[in-house]
């Protein structure tokens, strides 16, 4: 059996609403909630896991800003060196990036959300172990 993933889509990147416009992937809440996570004391870590997953993956030569908003919470600023800015709310045509997506098990979305909220241990309902 193969241990459940998050695909994180490179074109999330260039999108206001990209990454789920900012909230937590279905998905990672069915997960947590099998396994008896209160994925309520902690805040789903998209930067974070951006950062570590997907940036990495990218073959272009991109700069990713973190933006303060109820959206999408990191964006990319520059693809080889040019301005993307405008393609955040459509406002111009966004360039492809490769690859397209990349998978990341659930396992280490929790282990960076935890560590984005300074926990070592996550936060159980009802219980249940992992």
């Amino acid at each position: 059996m193969t241990e459940p993933t998050l695909t994180l889509f490179s074109a999330d990147l260039l999108s206001k609403w990209g990454f789920n416009d900012g909230d937590s992937p279905g998905s990672w809440l069915d997960w947590c909630d099998n396994r008896g996570v209160d994925y309520n004391m902690f805040d789903f870590p998209w930067a974070a896991i951006v950062r570590k997953h997907l940036v990495p993956a990218i073959e272009q030569d991109v700069t990713v800003v973190d933006v303060e908003t109820i959206h999408n919470p990191i964006r990319v600023k520059t693809v080889n060196g040019v301005d993307v800015t405008q393609a955040w709310s459509g406002k111009a045509a966004a360039p492809a990036l490769t690859p397209e997506y990349v998978d990341v098990p659930m396992a280490e979305a929790l282990r960076l959300a935890l560590a984005e909220a300074g926990l070592t241990d996550p936060p159980l309902s009802g219980g249940v172990t992992l």
